[in-house]
């Protein structure tokens, strides 16, 4: 059995029948930096897990705009919820942002396995309420908090990501496309918190240096 099932934050307490069942059905495929994976609209085929590597699910406006909802890493999956949806089209476009090996599920067989494991189809639903949190938290911070804000949290956050320094490092328009505004804001609002002595910039690296300072303004009192 492939062993890097076990990999997958979803598949790490599933037992041996589920991930045997998943084995048989799944197939690893390997994609180069900026390779697309799915678009959305298209007709949903599969479930996907990633061993590793780094991809950025968006959305894309009319006039060509992308905001990410979000930056998946190994252990993570996506494209769970239009693969249990009746009409079965995706739902954002995902592309990999670094060189990514990927586990593939159809849909047919993921559906298969659920009805075959009830212990699993709960797993499923500890995991689609989990993303319901995440897209609830996402739409709160879009509509409540600043651009200010927003970014402070974004700098607390991939502080406390140990992943980061081993992923890739992000340009004022990977961050502006994830806090849902455009780069020159975010240039501005990256000179201010330097100016503030908040964080520290060298050769595109940023650095926390006043966390209690960033969290006060993540909490708009300053």
């Amino acid at each position: 059995m492939n062993h890097e099932w076990k990999k997958i934050k979803l598949l790490a307490d599933a037992d041996d029948s589920v991930l045997k069942s998943i084995d048989e059905r799944g197939w690893p495929v390997s994609y180069a930096e900026g390779e697309p994976v799915l678009w959305e609209g298209d007709e949903c085929q599969a479930v996907y897990f990633i061993t590793s590597g780094m991809v950025e699910v968006y959305r894309t406006a009319i006039d060509g705009r992308a905001h990410t909802l979000r930056v998946l890493r190994a252990g993570d999956s996506f494209n769970l919820a239009p693969a249990l949806m009746k009409e079965e089209k995706n739902l954002a476009n995902a592309r990999c942002l670094v060189t990514t090996d990927i586990l593939v599920l159809g849909c047919e067989d993921l559906q298969i396995i659920i009805a075959r494991h009830p212990d699993f189809a709960v797993r499923i639903l500890q995991e689609m309420a989990e993303r319901l949190a995440d897209m609830t938290r996402l739409t709160s911070e879009l509509a409540l908090l600043t651009v200010r804000e927003r970014t402070a949290v974004f700098l607390m956050r991939e502080a406390e990501n140990i992943l980061i320094n081993a992923g890739r490092r992000w340009t004022q328009d990977d961050m502006a496309r994830q806090i849902g505004t455009v780069r020159d804001v975010i240039g501005r609002t990256l000179r201010d918190f330097e100016e503030k002595g908040l964080i520290l910039r060298d050769r595109g690296n940023i650095s926390l240096v006043n966390r209690e300072g960033m969290e006060r303004t993540a909490d708009g009192c300053e």
